[in-house]
């Protein structure tokens, strides 16, 4: 990999990663006015439209030659959301993100069968140790009235399905020019929204806050589209951690907007899950195998 495409995967995860940190902190603000079905369904429309506007002025086809793998990107990615979304809605705003950066250290669990990876006896035990960080964040502690709830299954199950998609992603290489990931993800959204709120006796809701809902949905697009293009230029691992700042700006967001407590507990179960993402990252085996992706 030169360092331009380096470069270029870096400037373009970066952007994903801020753009994903103004969109999490505005579900969290507006999810009074909104549903997350809303918020959900707009976020598809502005992708669908983006994408095909895109694609129509480089004169690329959306549909792209893997149309199965494609079609499970986009699903597991809609899925991802809907969790993610809604665990964002339920527990506190770091806990729901600290939760989705756990999804490194799941890509590289996923990438052994999957894109056949080897796993190292170094990447299980730092896995293991993510998955400590966890059980630490998630651990019941009334004394700060903090406890288990289904909103941090939730999340852990946005976790596993975003990195089956980033796994999947990384699966088509060059044939990835960041577009058709977008339409497919946007497409299942719009799809499945309307059925699902039907399914569940919930209204779309978009009414009440449509132009904060567009904004949210224009951040979420941009914010996808720069990481499914970063996933061309740099394995899924590091997108995480360069993607992990959000988690930052998410804790200050919790800390000084929604008055969320956040115990040492919490912090210190958190700082394992960032940490283990770091060395991951910088581990020698994880360049050997994705050098040549």
């Amino acid at each position: 990999m030169s360092l331009s495409q380096s470069n270029t995967g870096l400037f373009l995860a970066l952007g994903g990663a801020l753009a994903y940190c103004g969109f999490s902190i505005g579900v969290r603000f507006f999810v009074g006015d909104l549903t997350i079905w809303g918020i959900l369904f707009l976020r598809g429309c502005l992708g669908v439209t983006l994408a095909a506007l895109v694609a129509r002025r480089l004169k690329k086809a959306l549909w792209g030659r893997n149309k199965l793998l494609l079609a499970g990107i986009g699903l597991s990615g809609f899925l991802s959301s809907v969790c993610t979304t809604t665990a964002i809605s339920r527990i506190p705003l770091y806990q729901a993100l600290v939760l989705l950066y756990l999804y490194p250290a799941l890509s590289l669990l996923l990438a052994a069968p999957l894109n056949r990876e080897p796993v190292t006896l170094r990447d299980s035990l730092l896995i293991a140790t993510a998955l400590t960080g966890c059980a630490i964040l998630i651990w019941p502690n009334e004394a700060v009235g903090l406890a288990l709830e289904i909103g941090h299954l939730i999340g852990l199950t946005g976790s596993f399905l975003f990195s089956l998609s980033s796994v999947l992603t990384r699966r088509l290489k060059e044939d990835n020019s960041g577009l058709e990931p977008i339409f497919h993800y946007s497409l299942h959204s719009v799809v499945w929204v309307l059925p699902l709120t039907f399914l569940f006796g919930t209204e779309l809701g978009v009414s009440g806050g449509l132009w904060a809902g567009l904004g949210l949905g224009l951040l979420g697009v941009l914010a996808q589209l720069m990481c499914f293009a970063a996933l061309r230029w740099l394995p899924a691992c590091r997108v995480g951690v360069i993607g992990s700042l959000e988690v930052f700006g998410a804790a200050l967001a919790s800390w000084l907007l929604f008055n969320d407590p956040m115990s040492q507990r919490s912090l210190f179960g958190g700082a394992l899950i960032i940490l283990v993402v770091l060395i991951l990252n910088r581990a020698p085996a994880v360049e050997a195998r994705t050098a040549g992706c």
